[in-house]
């Protein structure tokens, strides 16, 4: 009979994921730092939804919450460097959300209580770019998209370039000025942090 940690990497490989793996939390390093690279040099994303900076948990907050998830499932999706470069990331980003709230609930339904499921992109970018507010920030009710949209692993400080040299993923910074025919391939990743559930 296959472990539920067995069947959640299964799962997470045929939503398409190239990879996933199962962690230790304590290899996310968390750091103030790369959250703040959300406000300056700056995202476009920055202050418009409410999984992302300023509003999402802070850098702070998220170190403290960690211990409560010994585990965590990690995943990526290989991406073409030229599709990163355009507005083709967004799509990619929005499957790389819709995975991990899948996953998400995959975890709490296999015994993970209180699973969470985090994120490469701003939610309102993805899923509410047509739309003149986030309606949670609003104060207008609940977020429209709040079955699949999660908080932002970079606006929690996550650094996942480190964290990806932990899994043993190649992993290439990609800037407006990379070259697509020198860095063909990068990549776009989810986190889902795992706690089991208590039994006394």
């Amino acid at each position: 009979m296959n472990s539920p940690d067995t069947l959640l990497i299964h799962h997470a490989l045929s939503l398409g994921a190239s990879d996933a793996r199962l962690i230790a939390s304590t290899h996310i390093q968390v750091e103030e730092k790369l959250a703040r690279i959300c406000q300056d040099p700056g995202c476009p994303g920055y202050g418009q939804g409410a999984n992302c900076p300023p509003h999402v948990m802070k850098p702070a907050a998220f170190r403290e919450l960690l211990p409560q998830y010994p585990q965590a499932l990690v995943f990526k999706f290989d991406v073409p460097t030229e599709v990163l470069l355009g507005d083709g990331r967004f799509e990619v980003a929005r499957i790389v959300h819709e995975t991990a709230a899948d996953l998400e609930r995959r975890a709490i339904a296999n015994g993970y209580a209180d699973a969470r499921g985090l994120a490469a992109g701003s939610c309102k970018r993805i899923f509410c770019a047509e739309e003149k507010n986030c309606r949670v920030l609003a104060q207008k009710g609940d977020c429209r998209h709040s079955d699949a949209a999660r908080p932002s692993i970079s606006g929690l400080g996550v650094n996942f370039f480190e964290l990806s040299r932990t899994v043993g993923w190649p992993v290439n910074k990609i800037t407006r000025d990379s070259d697509p025919g020198e860095v063909p391939m990068g990549l776009m990743a989810g986190i889902v942090l795992l706690a089991p559930a208590f039994s006394g």
